[in-house]
């Protein structure tokens, strides 16, 4: 099993659940960008602001995981879970955003790398009309669009292409697929509730490869450990490591 084959299996259930009440649209046809992007960092201030996605007002979740895809089909997906952009008429909605990347060839040695180099792909996203205005260590993400890019027709189509086309261009990258979630609070923590488990995975592995501590007994992720096989192959080839270099 991978890392996350529980945390992707819940995904799917809870897509197919949103399909069936009717919430999803899925977009196959756009993996490259068609927005042009700010020149500078791109600033939305408040009376500009058409609508502002996951405010610490409301519900937020953004996360990233991953899986190993064998082949190079690519089938690239952009996800709506609730209104698109355009059709929101709230000036304040809760947001949800969920990036999984299908690559060759992850790792107990490479995906410790591989991770930071995606969570940082995962914000360096510079659009008109779109500004970013905070993310944390918390999986929330806050982000504002403009009037005028909703009149011209921004949409998360938009945002999802330039997402594709950042993460495409990575050599170790198949396909990938982003979710964005506006159906409202409860349909956000739904996925809040997977965020909090990926990211205690995440935190055990950032763990073992920043500072080579392997006292189980004292480590506040242990029980992540013995229920995912990867990690327990992750820690063991660590310990090896540890006892050549000894």
């Amino acid at each position: 099993m991978g890392l996350f084959d529980k945390h992707l299996s819940e995904i799917e259930t809870y897509l197919a659940q949103k399909r069936q009440e009717g919430k999803v649209s899925e977009f196959t046809d756009q993996v490259r960008p068609n927005w042009p992007e700010s020149i500078n960092r791109n600033l939305v201030l408040s009376q500009d602001t058409a609508v502002e996605l996951g405010s610490p007002k409301d519900a937020s979740t953004s996360f990233l995981l991953w899986r190993n895809r064998l082949d190079r089909m690519d089938n690239s997906r952009i996800i709506v879970v609730g209104p698109d952009l355009p059709q929101i008429k709230e000036t304040h909605v809760s947001f949800g955003k969920i990036v999984v990347v299908e690559g060759e060839d992850f790792h107990q040695e490479n995906s410790y790398e591989r991770y930071h180099l995606l969570e940082q792909m995962r914000y360096d996203i510079h659009l008109e009309g779109y500004m970013m205005r905070g993310v944390s260590q918390f999986q929330r993400e806050w982000s504002r669009v403009s009037k005028t890019a909703i009149r011209n027709g921004f949409s998360f189509r938009n945002l999802g292409a330039a997402l594709l086309h950042k993460f495409l261009g990575i050599d170790f990258v198949r396909s990938v697929t982003v979710i964005f979630i506006t159906a409202g609070r409860s349909d956000v923590m739904e996925m809040k509730t997977v965020a909090d488990s990926v990211m205690q995975i995440i935190g055990a592995m950032n763990k073992m490869a920043q500072e080579l501590s392997f006292d189980c007994d004292a480590c506040e992720y242990s029980d992540f450990c013995s229920d995912v096989a990867d990690l327990r192959s992750m820690r063991k080839k660590q310990t090896g490591k540890e006892a050549a270099n000894a």
